[in-house]
């Protein structure tokens, strides 16, 4: 134990030495060698080969608190790493999933809902103490898990900010209670953020909070929408994490509206980018919406150059969306970034 300890403390030590400049590719995992889940599940043989096509690629293994801090501070990131995130803390995690971040020794990040821990399914506080003894870093993942964007029936806008602030506070009292501290970083439940929920996470302390829009983190990403690629049910393969380690950042300066909430959901949304470092005809973008829509860009002379305009051809279906636009790199590769896009039934006001 005391052996393992001492290697997740110099590989942290060691972590600042590589950070330079680039790019973070991070993942989320939830449940491991669970197939009674298999949209949420991943195989522990195939989380072992991901690890091991890392090790020998030699891109580093980052920690998620390093990064926020990076991220918050607006200093320089890796050339080129990876990072390593877990959420709900299941069981599976514990039994399946931790001996092989043990194998490999990286660093790993294990955002907790706070009231399931101890019921069937999910870790204990003892096991949670275990982990983060071992290295795991611990992040607030609210303490009820529910839907965050929408008021209940008859819940006024002032009800609704209380409610989703004393939810993540309640988390936060159960770290300080059972762990002694009190998380800096912060997980989305369900990935769904709004503006409002931001602001509230701002008010609380977080330094940075992780959705589950696919991306890439970049130096000049917003600390509070950043994005992870999810790794369960068909994307939990070795060739889709190939792909997506090998994705880079397609740096967006600038977007209108940041606010992922649809209000008008009989109309497709409008999302205006700021892509300083490209220019140039829209044609060099690929442009995807899910549900068997279409999108497309446009240049937007309006806003100036470097802008650019992404719609769909229609309404977006489902509760979550996203309009996902890739471009090949000049150096080769592919630029990849997704936006959300969330069909509420009754979010707050603007």
């Amino acid at each position: 134990m005391v052996r393992l300890v001492m290697i997740f403390v110099v590989f942290c030590l060691l972590i600042p030495v590589v950070l330079s400049a680039g790019q973070v590719n991070s993942f989320i995992y939830h449940r491991f060698d669970d197939d009674r889940y298999p949209s949420t599940n991943i195989a522990g043989s195939i989380f072992t080969e991901q690890l091991e096509h890392l090790r020998e690629r030699h891109i580093p293994v980052v920690s998620t608190q390093e990064i926020s801090e990076r991220i918050a501070r607006g200093e320089a990131l890796p050339d080129h790493a990876a990072m390593i995130t877990v959420d709900d803390a299941y069981l599976s995690f514990y039994q399946a999933g931790m001996p092989i971040v043990r194998q490999f020794a990286v660093p790993v990040s294990l955002f907790v809902n706070t009231d399931a821990v101890g019921t069937p399914g999910y870790m204990s506080w003892d096991q949670i103490r275990e982990v983060a003894a071992q290295g795991v870093e611990i992040g607030n993942h609210t303490a009820s898990h529910a839907y965050l964007v929408e008021k209940m029936a008859g819940e006024t806008d002032a009800q609704w900010r209380r409610r989703i602030y004393d939810d993540i506070l309640s988390a936060q009292q159960a770290f300080e209670r059972e762990l002694g501290f009190a998380p800096n970083i912060f997980a989305y439940t369900y990935g769904e953020y709004s503006a409002e929920i931001i602001d509230i996470v701002k008010e609380l302390g977080f330094i940075a909070a992780y959705g589950q829009q696919s991306g890439v983190i970049h130096q000049q990403h917003d600390p509070f929408t950043l994005p992870r690629f999810p790794m369960g049910g068909p994307f939990a393969t070795l060739a889709d994490f190939k792909s997506k380690v090998a994705m880079k950042a397609l740096v967006v300066a600038e977007q209108h509206p940041v606010n992922p909430v649809i209000f008008a959901p009989d109309t497709a949304p409008v999302l205006d980018l700021s892509l300083p470092d490209i220019a140039g005809s829209a044609s060099q973008f690929n442009c995807f919406a899910q549900g068997g829509n279409r999108c497309s860009v446009t240049v937007n002379q309006e806003r100036g150059p470097g802008w650019y305009q992404i719609t769909a051809d229609g309404p977006l279906k489902g509760r979550r969306n996203k309009y996902t636009l890739t471009r090949q790199a000049p150096e080769g590769g592919w630029q990849w970034f997704s936006q959300l896009w969330i069909n509420a039934d009754n979010p707050p006001h603007r």
